[in-house]
Formats: structure tokens, C-alpha cells, sequence
């Protein structure tokens, strides 16, 4: 599964030439597509207004809404000291089938998380 942080919707929105290809190509097989997870949508739109508007309305993207049991999970893990904004993705790419792979232009953020960030590099 490829998911997309809030560094790389900000990215995105500001015309990153990766992350708009992944945005605006409808691929048939769900774990092919990006994935954004709703609280990085809401951090890039707090950083950004009017990002999430941009990036709903593109076709090539999923959403990934966050559950209770996601709560927690998310809950937990910015108690142990990740920010807020990166904690759903790692939720999310612990959660999936196979392991996620998180596109992000801060893969720092990510040490001693376990996931596998990708830097997209700036945009």
C-alpha cells in the first residue's frame, strides 16, 4: 500500500511531479493506489487551507478514515513521542495486508517507527 503523509499532500498540492502522478492515476487494484490518512489531510490543511478540497476532488487517491481502535493506536503512539501529524500514517501502513510503504518528504520522522518511508525528496 502506498501512502501519502501530510508532507506529501503538501507536496502534492504544491505541484510535486511524483506525488501529482500518483494523485491523477486511477489504478484498478486498491493496494496499487495512494492512500491518504484523514488526520494528514487535516495537519497539510491546517498547514495549507483549502488542501483538502484540491486533493478530494483527484481520482486517483483513497482516503483512509480513522476507527477507535485506530484512536488508540494513534493515541499511543504520539504519547511515546511521534508528532500528531505523522502518527495515522504509521497506523496505516502497519495495518494493511502487506506492509506500507510511506511517501513523505521528512523520512527522519520515521526512525523507530518500523515503517518504510520514502523520501520524495522537496518539492
Amino acid at each position: 500500500m502506498i501512502i501519502l503523509d501530510h508532507t506529501a499532500v503538501l507536496a502534492l498540492c504544491r505541484g510535486h511531479r511524483m506525488m501529482s502522478g500518483l494523485a491523477v492515476v486511477e489504478v484498478d487494484d486498491p493496494h496499487q493506489r495512494a492512500h491518504v490518512p484523514t488526520l494528514c489531510l487535516v495537519a497539510a490543511s491546517l498547514e495549507l487551507p483549502g488542501a483538502a478540497a484540491h486533493v478530494g476532488a483527484l481520482p486517483g487517491l483513497e482516503f483512509l478514515p480513522l476507527d477507535f481502535a485506530g484512536t488508540a493506536t494513534v493515541e499511543q503512539t504520539v504519547t511515546a513521542g511521534l508528532e500528531w501529524g505523522y502518527a495515522h500514517a504509521v497506523h496505516a501502513a502497519a495495518m494493511g495486508v502487506a506492509p506500507g510503504r510511506v511517501m513523505t518528504a521528512t523520512p527522519e520522522a520515521y526512525d523507530r517507527t518500523g515503517v518504510w518511508a520514502v523520501d520524495i525528496g522537496k518539492p
